[in-house]
């Protein structure tokens, strides 16, 4: 295959609400915008489809076979048939397990899923959850291979593993990209900071696209959604609180460009005894 190092990618930051339809038909909105704006790849955030809350998880949760959120995620990527839609998550139900799942879709078909892998956990006085009561771990990354080059996928708490991402750098990605919903705990502190660090490590592109804050709901998202270059720079991000998209085109030849500049993954075996 053809690589085209070229690539319009857009980021649908939004309020995610209580009423499903709301929200999918907010989300098919963000998707018909984002085309109409020539994004070739368009991301939407973490649990689209409903309160980001584990006592609403069973609520929201949707079973493949009867999924109005996987069924407009495949009608639209119908409408857009050259368009890569990575779906943010929803809570899937398979059998008696739920899982976080991200779906992606290109020319009405599903390429593949990603199963969060690491569920978020944090015992904070101002701030407790625990995924684990709820979900069920991932048990594979996942590479989708597209005319841009390889692209590796996390969810949100993901982004703390550093060997995640390096995986998907020993497996040629040109980037990562993390739906998330980082709380407004930590994500000052370290959604920015982290996403830094994987494109620092790995040398490679790394895209984020979160819910927009809802202040005063059982969630908040800390909001932000960010593109960031293999050298660590803040290419576009958004706002907290606001709903928007953001379409940026990248040069995956940057990467061979910071590569060769800082050649840090040829010493990376090199261990201190």
């Amino acid at each position: 295959m053809d690589i085209t190092p070229e690539i319009s990618i857009a980021i649908c930051q939004f309020r995610v609400g209580t009423n499903k339809n709301e929200n999918l038909d907010k989300a098919k909105n963000f998707i018909n915008n984002s085309a109409k704006q020539g994004a070739q790849i368009i991301v939407l955030p973490e649990c689209f489809i409903g309160p980001y809350d584990i006592n609403e998880f069973s609520n929201i949760a949707e079973t493949i076979n009867d999924s109005s959120s996987y069924n407009m995620l495949k009608k639209a990527s119908e409408d857009y048939k050259d368009i890569y839609i990575f779906g943010g998550t929803i809570i899937e139900k398979e059998n008696d397990k739920l899982d976080n799942t991200c779906f992606v879709f290109k020319n009405g078909e599903l390429l593949d899923f990603y199963r969060k892998l690491n569920l978020y956990k944090i015992d904070m006085e101002e701030h407790s959850f625990s995924e684990g009561d709820v979900l069920t771990c991932g048990d594979k990354p996942t590479i989708i291979k597209t005319e841009f080059g390889n692209i590796g996928i996390g969810i949100c708490y993901d982004l703390r593993f550093p060997e995640l991402a390096k995986y998907y750098r020993d497996n040629n990605c040109i980037m990562i990209i993390y739906p998330g919903s980082f709380n407004r705990y930590t994500g000052p502190k370290h959604w920015l900071v982290l996403q830094q660090a994987r494109s620092l490590d790995n040398q490679l592109f790394i895209v984020s696209c979160s819910t927009a804050c809802s202040f005063n709901s059982s969630f908040e998202s800390y909001g932000k959604s960010y593109i960031i270059s293999p050298w660590g720079d803040v290419i576009c991000e958004t706002e907290i609180d606001k709903e928007e998209i953001k379409i940026e085109k990248i040069n995956t030849n940057y990467i061979t460009d910071v590569r060769k500049k800082l050649p840090i993954l040829l010493d990376n075996q090199k261990l201190v005894t």
